[in-house]
């Protein structure tokens, strides 16, 4: 194994470079016992806000467990119902009505990629989810209750990846149509899948794929699919 390099006369690091040190930066560096010290420190804090954060998500989605018990689905979050691998037919309804109700971005975010699964429902729940990633907003924000940092916001990500799901041959175009406007920025990456899919039966899809790959936010996921 490889000896840590020491970097003699080096400056202390700062808890904010602390706070960012990557896991390869971790292993290269030789970090002072102080600056260990201080990484256990931002570590337990770090450990200590997200559980708390978790607790003020998980008692903004207690309406949604609620109904989602109803139906015989008892979870700790919505979100794992968006990282689960069964089947969840009975909870649609219940993602579709709290979809439209109001909730931190974190929390929409959920909702709409547990709706990224191939049901009836989520299909012809098309024109609300069109409607309610067009007014998704992005760029960075408070994304949950009781936060004080801003990230960037994750709900309009979700909708376009239940759009790529939900979209149908006939609902083709308007998606499209959706990945073609710039004013969604970077969330469009997740709508091409629908394209990628169809791109050898579509000629629709074929043909929306070669317009959008010069598109700047779109090249390199595009272009990736040519390597493959």
């Amino acid at each position: 194994m490889a000896a840590k390099r020491r970097f003699p006369g080096r400056a202390p690091l700062t808890d904010k470079e602390l706070w960012h040190l990557t896991a390869e930066q971790f292993s290269r560096l030789a970090l002072t016992d102080d600056e260990k010290a201080r990484l256990r420190e931002i570590n337990k804090e770090n450990e200590q806000e997200r559980m708390e954060r978790a607790a003020r998500l998980r008692i903004e989605e207690e309406p949604i467990l609620a109904d989602l018990r109803g139906v015989g689905r008892d979870v700790n979050s919505v979100w794992d119902l968006a990282n689960s691998s069964s089947p969840y037919p009975q909870a649609i309804p219940i993602l579709l009505k709290h979809l439209l109700r109001c909730y931190s971005d974190r929390t929409r975010e959920g909702i709409a990629r547990a709706l990224a699964v191939p049901e009836m429902e989520v299909h012809e729940a098309w024109p609300v989810l069109v409607e309610e990633y067009r007014k998704a907003p992005m760029g960075k924000g408070i994304l949950g209750p009781g936060d004080t940092k801003e990230y960037r916001s994750g709900a309009k990500d979700g909708l376009a990846c239940a759009l790529s799901v939900a979209a149908t041959d006939a609902t083709l175009p308007e998606l499209i149509a959706l990945a073609k406007d710039c004013a969604h920025g970077e969330s469009r990456v997740l709508l091409l899948s629908a394209l990628k899919k169809r791109r050898n039966t579509s000629q629709l899809a074929k043909q929306a794929i070669e317009n959008l790959a010069s598109d700047p936010e779109l090249t390199k996921e595009i272009a990736s699919w040519r390597k493959r």
